[in-house]
């Protein structure tokens, strides 16, 4: 009996050892394996692109553990002129804010323009992703009032006051007209002499 026991415990052992080499094995393999070939990474980007239109957070957790790149641009039309949503842009401009959270805590660059003109802040704001637009906010977005649009006053027309209390935290209120950070500083020295 008790050799058969020291067996079992032996065998456990084994099978212990090899699951644990495993385990270290393929993280190792994960760390140093090579970067993708340009069209890999083209399919992975479009792949991206298809798990977000399809609100697929799956997929799109798939990916970025496969590290896809999160700031290559998608081309969303078929005449391939409408170059340059990033993976979050087109999160946020697809109205799906699950996927733009886990973009942003992945490191989805918040600050990364929209082809249309306007700001990832603004479409969180007009598609009420409050919690998006709070953290595009927090992880440093663009936030400043520029080309006659101030997030703040869209926010408060919306009604997203919390959206407004974080940016006038922040200096930027709804009738704000400063066109960036550095006139927003000038123009507060000026009022301070």
């Amino acid at each position: 009996m008790k050799n058969k026991s020291i067996k079992y415990l032996l065998v456990l052992v084994i099978i212990a050892v090899l699951a644990t080499g495993g385990y270290f094995g393929y993280q190792y393999y994960l760390t140093t394996s090579k970067a993708p070939t340009a069209e890999e990474n083209s399919a992975q980007v479009s792949s991206l692109r298809e798990a977000i239109s399809l609100n697929n957070i799956d997929a799109v957790e798939f990916l970025v553990k496969n590290k896809v790149d999160l700031e290559a641009p998608f081309d969303t039309s078929e005449e391939k002129q409408d170059n340059g949503f990033t993976a979050l842009g087109w999160a946020i401009f697809s109205n799906r804010p699950e996927i733009a959270i886990y973009l942003i805590n992945h490191g989805a660059d918040v600050k990364a323009e929209v082809p249309l003109g306007s700001s990832m802040l603004f479409w969180a704001i007009t598609y009420n992703m409050e919690d998006v637009a709070e953290a595009i906010i927090k992880n440093g977005g663009d936030i400043y009032p520029r080309n006659g649009y101030n997030p703040a006053l869209h926010a408060a027309v919306q009604g997203r006051n919390k959206i407004v209390e974080m940016l006038a935290a922040k200096g930027i209120l709804p009738d704000d007209h400063h066109e960036n950070e550095e006139n927003a500083a000038d123009e507060q020295k000026t009022l301070e002499k």
